[in-house]
């Protein structure tokens, strides 16, 4: 059965990389899901996301502009974090007590699926969860 326009639900913000806007993030997705009635959604999407907006951070740096879209389609919910910066994530391969660098992994272990597509300028880093997990 086709998706109609109506029963998807959208939001997205802008927000410049620090390590608070990461917190409001958080607590912002929580606040959207829930208002969607995907509750159950909301840790796993919230440790998600912080990896993910952790990466803006680290990786493109404090202030950087990025877009965080939350998108529900009736199954699944899609969480993006687009960014200025060309270089593509890599998940690299380490042990998982090591201080840093777990956080695809955690992606790829916690996620129906996930990826990075290619924008101008930029990219942006998705993943998605079924909306009855």
């Amino acid at each position: 059965m086709p998706v109609m326009a109506e029963d998807v639900r959208h939001y997205c913000v802008q927000l410049a990389a620090s390590a608070p806007a990461v917190g409001r993030a958080r607590r912002t997705t929580g606040k959207v899901l829930h208002d969607w009635g995907l509750a159950e959604l909301v840790d796993v999407a919230e440790v998600l996301l912080t990896e993910l907006l952790t990466n803006v951070l680290v990786h493109v740096g404090p202030g950087a502009w990025h877009a965080l879209t939350l998108l529900h389609d009736g199954d699944l919910l899609r969480v993006e974090v687009r960014d200025s910066s060309p270089r593509m994530p890599i998940a690299r391969v380490g042990d998982w007590d090591e201080e840093s660098g777990r956080g695809l992994r955690m992606i790829d272990g916690l996620a129906h699926a996930w990826g990075a597509d290619r924008l101008p300028p930029g990219k942006v880093v998705w993943f998605t969860l079924p909306d009855a997990p």
